[in-house]
């Protein structure tokens, strides 16, 4: 299972695609994972794609590097107005098969990537909940909304604690620090829509 995680991880080639723009624009690793509040060891990892990046560090580094999420997603883009996403082209980035409180604890497939100039990124979301992990709430700009499809999902800040149902639904603002987790026996699914950046102060 480990061999095929690291083998989809390599064929997405997400890693490599944020070294490759890193380093066009001249951006040291130490200061690149300092931006981005990870460790140079962890960004290392990310960009050797041993371990994926969370959403939410996908969205910190695409601002850093001046692009939107889905360009390190796609293989060629589109001008069009409308994008189609058949079920079967759906890009799946798999949880890493490391356990850290900083890493991925869901795994993740992203809905739209090829449709140039869209402000919104949907992502349809798996949570795992066979292993207790310690997870550390993270934050980025702009916000979120979040559909519970299936299962539980329980949405944790600093002063609230809110457990979502399927059919139930959570709209906030990025830049609170949070952490989604899965409950119960049943893998929990989610339908997560982010417009990235756009949060006003007066949200906060």
């Amino acid at each position: 299972m480990k061999q095929d995680t690291q083998k989809e991880l390599e064929r997405l080639g997400i890693g490599r695609t944020v070294r490759a723009l890193r380093e066009q624009q001249r951006i040291s690793t130490e200061e690149f994972a300092s931006k981005i509040d990870l460790t140079p060891v962890l960004l290392g990892q990310i960009e050797d794609d041993v371990i994926p990046p969370t959403i939410g560090t996908l969205l910190n580094m695409s601002k850093i590097l001046g692009v939107n999420i889905d360009y390190f997603f796609r293989k060629k883009s589109s001008l069009e107005k409308i994008e189609l996403t058949r079920a079967g082209e759906r890009l799946i980035v798999p949880k890493g098969p490391h356990s850290n409180a900083a890493r991925l604890t869901y795994k993740y497939q992203a809905l739209s990537y090829r449709l140039q100039g869209k402000k919104m990124e949907p992502f349809l979301i798996e949570f795992d909940t066979e292993t207790e992990e310690n997870l550390i709430p993270l934050s980025h700009e702009g916000e979120e909304f979040i559909f519970c499809l299936s299962g539980e999902i329980e949405f944790i800040s600093e002063k609230t604690r809110i457990t979502l149902e399927a059919g139930d639904a959570l709209y906030y603002f990025s830049s609170l620090p949070h952490v989604l987790k899965g409950k119960g026996a049943e893998k929990p699914r989610a339908l997560a829509v982010l417009l990235p950046g756009t949060e006003n102060s007066a949200g906060v």
